[in-house]
Order: structure tokens, then C-alpha cells, then sequence
């Protein structure tokens, strides 16, 4: 979970409108919480364009 008090650092925002004016710009989906504004690592993450590996594998201790 991102916290309102990290998005505030993130976007240089105050207020929660400000901040869920920057989120939807920046293609963040955020909720609204007690504190303001929240979302997750995996919505920060989509907006950025970073997926999941697919490769899941691990590596053999060969290779050391």
C-alpha cells in the first residue's frame, strides 16, 4: 500500500483533490482513505508500465 503521506511526497501535492488530480494524470488509480488518497505498488507499477516477470524460475546454484 502507498500511503497519502507518500503520494503527498511523491506529487509535491497538499490536498487530496491536488493529489487525485496529479494520480489521474499520471494514469494512478487512487482510493480515498481516512488520511487522503491512497493506492498500491501494483497501481503505481501499471501506470509506469512495469509487469511482472515471466519468467518466475530460480536460478540454479551453479551459476555462482
Amino acid at each position: 500500500m502507498v500511503p497519502a503521506k507518500q503520494l503527498r511526497e511523491l506529487s509535491g501535492k497538499s490536498t487530496a483533490t491536488a493529489i487525485k488530480r496529479w494520480a489521474s494524470q499520471q494514469g494512478i488509480r487512487v482510493l480515498d482513505g481516512a488520511e487522503g488518497p491512497w493506492t498500491t505498488i501494483e497501481a503505481l507499477n501499471a501506470a509506469l508500465g512495469v509487469k511482472e516477470a515471466s519468467n518466475d524460475q530460480a536460478y540454479s546454484p551453479d551459476i555462482l
